[in-house]
């Protein structure tokens, strides 16, 4: 009979059954059951079977079928004995469960070296196996590198080569605006109007892709400078005062009267601050309000942008920075890309800084953009 020292227990359809069929429960109770009659060589029967069984769970990954001998055996002798005491069969029986116990001892002796040997050979099996696991995985994680590396570069690429026709629409389509190539009818001007702001949105999504292709390739770099950042609110506010009376919108600045200097890189900055500003005004009805605030708090310029708009749901909270989502809500509202948020986030934790989001679903969205300040 062939013994391992167990590593993990496996049970065995012998082991389920009895653990199952509450043997032990059983035995306790006869156990119990002799203690209190002070029939000691019954309680001695029952113990030997439990001795046994430890040293077969001890030593063996499955329990031998000799202790359902041991238990066919001791259960009917010890209850034998409560009624017609034959403590000299229960002597025997000790003696035979102790003779089984030395003989698992010193048999698990005897093959100690066996199992040390089958125990190393599939202790290098799993170390063959694991490397060669290891060696697939890397080759594995190299080849979606280069996939990705082959995307980003196609996708740059593309970008750019979609640049070139794109310009020359969008200056096309200006000339005809001046009435360089004559007169349009009122008919023609609508058309031309959806054109330009047809091109005008494709270039913004040539722009963001562009823009997520340098940062997922390390290649944006940030050109800081001393910039200020209540300047750079100023000139999108200026920008947005249009839309924000065509939508009657009350565009409400609250900006600190000092400059907010940040070391950073102005045109990036100018980038997240007129994403949170443009997202506020795009998703706010007619008649609604948005206000943007400026504050310096605990060493950091806070830029926070508050609007009444349709908000955003719950759980949709945690997806807004994920690369191309967009709310249902959101999609019915307005048009975009959905790539504007990831990229503030990623120019927001290139600057050292943070961007954060409160909304009620129907009452209004808040973005939280806090920049650190340079020592002074």
């Amino acid at each position: 009979m062939k013994m391992k020292r167990k590593p993990l227990y496996s049970e065995s359809a012998l082991d389920k059954f009895i653990e199952r069929s509450g043997l032990i429960s059983l035995l306790f109770v006869f156990v119990l059951f002799s203690f209190v009659f002070q029939y000691y060589s019954s309680a001695l029967a029952i113990a030997a079977i439990l001795v046994v069984n430890f040293f077969y769970s001890l030593f063996y990954t499955s329990r031998p079928r000799l202790i359902w001998i041991f238990i066919l055996v001791g259960v009917p002798l010890s209850v034998w004995n409560i009624f017609y005491r034959s403590s000299f069969y229960i002597y025997l029986f000790t003696i035979v469960a102790i003779l089984e116990c030395l003989r698992v001892v010193f048999a698990a002796i005897l093959n100690y070296p066996q199992t040390i040997k089958e125990l190393k050979a599939l202790t290098d099996d799993l170390e063959h196996r694991v490397e060669q696991r290891t060696a697939e995985l890397a080759k594995a994680n190299e080849e979606l590198r280069e996939l990705d590396r082959m995307k980003s570069a196609f996708v740059s690429q593309a970008s750019h080569d979609l640049r070139t026709p794109l310009t020359a629409i969008k200056g096309s389509l200006d000339n005809l605006a001046l009435g360089i190539a004559g007169d349009l009818n009122e008919k023609q001007k609508k058309i031309l109007e959806r054109a330009t702001r047809s091109v005008d949105r494709l270039t913004d999504l040539v722009n963001d892709v562009l823009d997520l292709a340098r940062i997922e390739s390390g290649r944006a770099v940030l050109e800081k400078s001393r910039v200020s950042l209540r300047g750079i609110v100023e000139h999108i506010l200026q920008e947005n005062q249009t839309a924000a009376a065509q939508k009657k919108i009350a565009l409400t600045p609250i900006l600190d009267n000092d400059a907010c200097y940040l070391f950073a890189d102005g045109g990036k900055i100018e980038r997240i601050a007129g994403e949170l500003v443009g997202n506020a005004m795009k998703y706010t009805p007619e008649g609604g309000a948005v206000e943007v605030r400026l504050q310096q708090l605990d060493g950091k310029a806070v830029l926070t942008v508050k609007d009444s708009g349709i908000g955003i749901a719950p759980k949709d909270l945690p997806k807004i920075w994920d690369r191309f989502y967009r709310t249902a809500a959101s999609q019915k509202a307005a048009k975009g890309s959905g790539l504007g948020l990831s990229i503030a986030k990623e120019l927001t934790e290139m600057h050292g800084g943070s961007l954060t989001v409160e909304s009620q679903e129907g009452l209004g969205t808040t973005f939280a953009l806090s920049l650190p300040l340079p020592n002074p």
